[in-house]
């Protein structure tokens, strides 16, 4: 008797029904009410519309899918001709021809004046191969390129009249800002997304756009205008934001050059090239020189002076004798005017000034400058102090020029 049962509820169970209703709603769709009854309004006159409800018997769901795939199908009319398609096609095909020769030339601009750039999607190899190797200082050194981040150091760079190598760049309204300075030829240009630049970027809002230069050598420097007799010789200058600071000071000044001794921050480094704001493509810049070839870059005639922030020679530890007895003046109180050339010996904050400075100074009867600060204030930056000696250098020698041309003028 139960096995009877139990067949007759599996017979029963496998059967399918003969109608069913169907009701679906998506879990974010929510049913709006068609009016809300508030309780202080009994007598209003609402006027609801009764919801239908629609039940699909598995006959009915039948009769309209045969009904819909007897219903004539209309065939689609062709948007184009045949002849016009293959048309356009072969107008494609040469137009991509001609981008891919482009390309190949390293041609920047098209026969319309376009400018023609390649696509590419992101995490490409070329690009994370190239971005690596000018990420390192050594691979950096060895392929003699430098990274700039921004179009207008990349303009800065164009007018300066060093080679551009390559431009990556996620936005074209960056891309037309340089279309007035781009060369015709020897650049290629990259399109990447936005999100793929701000990976590889060094700041925090990226601009969006980087630049690829040769390094450019101290001897191929476009200057635009005479400098005045002055030179620096930054000395442990360890920061990059320091070493760009006095880069920054020494354009601004109009130097005739800048030696970085050994022990410095990479010149090329991102951070140093952001901070100095282009002065990489305007100032004649020697790097790595040794203590023992320093003397072969200085003038006979120089006078050498050291920006030190200690007043009392007792607190310099490890100097010699003879280092001990440079004097100190305030920076204000030598008149710079009278030399022939300035030397001016710029030490690191943390490191300082090394001995080898000072023997350089008390062997060409140098002098210790210090700026007179208020108290309870140990230091300045370095990059403050040395554009606050430079400019009164700058100052005291346009005054003298100033008055030079005056007697010249009333004498005739």
């Amino acid at each position: 008797m139960s096995r009877n049962i139990f067949c007759f509820s599996n017979f029963i169970l496998k059967q399918t029904p003969k109608w069913s209703s169907v009701r679906l709603y998506g879990r974010w769709m929510h049913r709006r009410p068609a009016k809300v009854l508030l309780p202080f309004e009994p007598n209003s006159n609402v006027n609801l519309k009764e919801e239908q409800v629609i039940e699909i018997s598995a006959e009915g769901f039948k009769k309209q899918s045969e009904n819909n795939e007897t219903k004539e199908k209309k065939p689609h009319a062709p948007v184009i001709s045949q002849e016009k398609f293959r048309e356009i096609k072969e107008k494609k095909e040469i137009a991509i021809k001609k981008k891919k020769f482009y390309l190949s030339q390293k041609k920047v601009f098209d026969d319309n004046g376009e400018i023609i750039y390649e696509k590419l999607k992101g995490n490409d190899g070329r690009i994370s191969n190239l971005l690596i190797k000018l990420k390192s200082k050594k691979e950096r050194l060895k392929a003699g390129q430098m990274l700039v981040e921004g179009w207008r150091l990349i303009v800065d760079g164009l007018e300066a009249n060093c080679i551009l190598k390559y431009v990556i760049f996620s936005r074209t309204e960056d891309l037309n800002n340089l279309r007035p300075f781009l060369p015709k030829t020897g650049v290629q240009l990259y399109k990447i997304p936005y999100k793929e630049i701000e990976m590889w970027s060094d700041v925090e809002t990226s601009p969006g756009i980087f630049g690829v230069f040769e390094m450019p050598s101290a001897d191929n420097i476009k200057r635009y205008a005479k400098p005045i007799p002055l030179q620096f010789i930054c000395d442990n200058i360890r920061t990059p934001g320091n070493l760009g600071a006095i880069l920054r000071a020494a354009v601004g000044v109009g130097t005739e050059k800048v030696l970085l001794t050994k022990g410095c921050v990479d010149l090329w480094d991102p951070k140093v090239i952001r901070s100095a704001s282009g002065a990489h493509f305007r100032q004649p810049i020697h790097t790595s020189v040794d203590w023992e070839e320093l003397p072969k870059l200085l003038e006979e005639n120089t006078s050498i002076f050291v920006a030190d922030n200690n007043t009392d020679v007792s607190d310099i530890q490890e100097t010699e004798n003879a280092v001990d007895k440079i004097p100190v003046l305030p920076y204000y109180g030598i008149d710079f005017a009278n030399l022939k050339h300035i030397t001016l010996i710029i030490g690191g904050e943390t490191e300082g000034i090394s001995e080898n400075s000072y023997r350089l100074a008390a062997n060409r009867n140098g002098l210790r400058l210090n700026i007179p600060l208020h108290k309870g204030v140990d230091s300045l930056n370095t990059g403050m102090a040395t554009a606050v000696i430079a400019f009164e250098i700058k100052k005291q020698f346009i005054q003298a020029w100033a008055r030079l041309k005056f007697k010249e003028n009333n004498i005739s």
